[in-house]
């Protein structure tokens, strides 16, 4: 039963979330549907096994999907052409691989990356209003960007996780964290570490997006990972200016290192 891993494109701001939710759009069901249908699955469910989970209204650039092909031998290209024909308009899928029977989107990755995307201009724009959060007042940049260098390292990210259900570790290693002035008042705030908690990309932004404003002092954003106490970070900013950018898996996999729809890698 070939294991296929997909790289999945969507803009976030029609689904309630990518993990599926009873008598709600989300992506988990908009691609199981269009992979039933391909695969002409008679009505038995295809599972997508996603890497991870983005809330609603967020968009991913390099969400990564696994799924069983039930023992059929599929063409590549055939598989990413039939399932874009097949998706609705605010979803695609970029590429398709053979990965070894081992292969877990969600537990053999190794880190992830995202970015979040402001608008820091006098005036909104009709172009960028589904993919930025739009600030109009004048943000200290350079604060900004001083201020997410502490985040680099292995912290306690309890501060910046929204209260639910989730009972993972909040302990994150994060190997970048940078906030990048493009011009024209668009600025993105990348991230990537091995782990994120619920919501902590955002809850970061809302942070330095009032240290930014001067609301709060930089040192705010330290106060808070050493305090572990959610109260002590910023509000929750904005789903629709954050992208799941890429997720990256062990080197010997070559997962889609080309963007290519081909097999790579150990199973050529």
């Amino acid at each position: 039963m070939p294991r296929i891993a997909l790289k999945v494109q969507y803009s976030g701001g029609k689904f309630c979330g990518c993990q599926y939710q009873l008598g709600v759009r989300t992506v988990q069901e908009e691609l199981e549907k269009a992979l039933g249908t391909f695969l002409r699955s008679g009505g038995r469910r295809v599972k997508a096994v996603f890497s991870g989970r983005t809330d609603s209204g967020v968009h991913a650039a390099g969400q990564v999907v696994h799924f069983d092909s039930d023992g059929q031998d599929l063409d590549l290209w055939r598989l990413c052409w039939g399932l874009n024909g097949i998706l609705p308009e605010d979803m695609s899928i970029a590429a398709a691989q053979v990965v070894p029977p081992g292969f877990h989107a969600r537990f053999s990755a190794l880190r992830r990356s995202y970015v979040y995307r402001i608008l820091n201009r006098p005036q909104r724009s009709a172009l960028l209003r589904h993919t930025h959060s739009f600030i109009p007042m004048p943000l200290a940049t350079e604060s900004m960007a001083k201020a997410a260098l502490e985040l680099v390292g292995q912290h306690d990210f309890a501060a910046f996780k929204s209260t639910n259900a989730d009972t993972t570790t909040t302990i994150c290693r994060v190997e970048k964290a940078e906030l990048l002035n493009l011009g024209e008042g668009e600025l993105e705030f990348r991230i990537a570490a091995n782990h994120f908690v619920y919501n902590m990309v955002r809850i970061v932004v809302g942070t330095l997006v009032e240290i930014g404003l001067g609301k709060r002092p930089s040192t705010d954003l330290v106060d808070a990972l050493t305090g572990r106490q959610r109260h002590l970070a910023g509000p929750t900013a904005p789903p629709w200016g954050l992208c799941l950018e890429s997720v990256e898996y062990p080197e010997e996999l070559e997962l889609f290192t080309s963007d290519s729809f081909q097999e790579s890698g150990p199973n050529k």
